[in-house]
């Protein structure tokens, strides 16, 4: 296959992570004995740290200009946000539609359920107001949103004393403040006085991913030979994915972010750069992540109440692959209205003179 110029890695353990947080949220409904990722909620720390990587290197291309810092980051925000919205809106009315059906709903409650959702239908749930419940798994994508609109004109005003200065305070006040609430990461709802507890996370980890991006541009890991970057970043990995199980029992949930951090920088080091995995295949499981986070908690609702008789290994793999399939449905369906809709956009304008 062709060779796109995304990063193969990151793309392949998007999905795999995706794949390990949606089986802890599995694992935590069905309650088998045996059931395995106890921990995977360690996986989103994961996407924080790369989405602040990514946010870091795509700020970096905006030069500050005193009259277009607001239109500058409005435009960041709004393409971002749009990115991602169109999914989202597929899997919310997904379980609007669950919710009118399982619940009952008539008419003037699915009216009255569908103003009170306004906030989780604009992606705002960790503004502190939500009402939808089984929209809770996207506590994650809010929080990304709010925090990088709040850091995104400071970024492009102040770069350098926000990645150097501004990033570190961040992630020691705000993972201070965390861990003497709760020894581990697994919580966000919980109201703080200023915010709810998964913005800080978010805060916290987005600041993480942009100081990997420093130490990237300072080229620092270039410096290592190619075998000894894939050796560490196997290491790194294999310790997140074994705690996830949880193997590392002795570890606890910030050891393990601090891993991840490190394991993301060497990533995205093209010197690491695994040269078969660069492939459209592997970056469709990478765009595939995304869907695959936000169809869980509707698919868990149907299935995770039905007895096969035939055990956890069957059961969850009978939901991932549901998962899967919904997610591939989700992307058919919204990228052709994107182009259908991009199409008449282009119908519509005037041709040039």
């Amino acid at each position: 296959m062709k060779a796109t110029k995304r990063n193969g890695t990151i793309d392949l353990l998007k999905f795999l992570f995706s794949i390990i947080v949606i089986l802890y949220h599995f694992d935590n409904a069905v309650r088998y004995p045996d059931e395995l990722f106890t921990k995977g909620y360690i996986g989103v720390e994961f996407f924080f740290v790369t989405s602040g990587f990514l946010f870091a290197k795509s700020l970096a291309k905006y030069s500050y200009g005193k009259d277009t810092l607001a239109q500058d980051s409005v435009g960041f925000m709004k393409r971002k946000f749009t990115s991602l919205f169109p999914y989202h809106v597929f899997f919310f009315l997904m379980t609007f539609i669950y919710c009118i059906i399982r619940y009952g709903w008539g008419i003037r409650s699915t009216f009255s359920q569908l103003l009170s959702s306004i906030p989780d239908f604009l992606l705002l749930r960790m503004g502190g107001i939500s009402n939808l419940p089984l929209l809770g798994h996207e506590w994650y994508v809010s929080a990304m949103l709010i925090v990088m609109f709040i850091l995104t004109p400071v970024v492009i005003k102040y770069r350098k004393i926000f990645l150097q200065y501004i990033c570190p305070i961040m992630v020691v006040g705000c993972l201070g403040f965390l861990y003497h609430q709760k020894h581990d990461l697994d919580f966000v709802s919980q109201w703080t006085g200023v915010c709810m507890a998964g913005v800080l996370r978010a805060a916290a980890e987005i600041a993480i991913g942009c100081l990997c991006y420093v130490l990237c541009e300072s080229r620092l890991l270039e410096r290592l030979p190619k075998a000894v970057l894939l050796l560490l970043e196997g290491v790194l990995y294999a310790v997140v994915f074994l705690y996830a199980v949880p193997l590392f029992s002795g570890l606890n949930d910030y050891t393990v972010l601090f891993l991840v951090a490190p394991a993301v920088a060497v990533s995205f080091t093209p010197k690491a750069c695994i040269g078969f995995l660069n492939n459209r295949f592997v970056s469709f499981l990478g765009k595939l992540s995304y869907p695959i986070y936000l169809s869980q908690i509707v698919l868990r609702q149907i299935i995770a109440p039905i007895n096969f008789g035939l055990g956890y290994a069957f059961h969850a793999a009978f939901y991932v692959g549901c998962v899967i399939i919904v997610s591939l449905l989700c992307i058919l369906v919204v990228d052709n209205l994107l182009r259908l809709c991009r199409w008449f956009v282009s119908r519509r304008q005037p041709a040039a003179n």
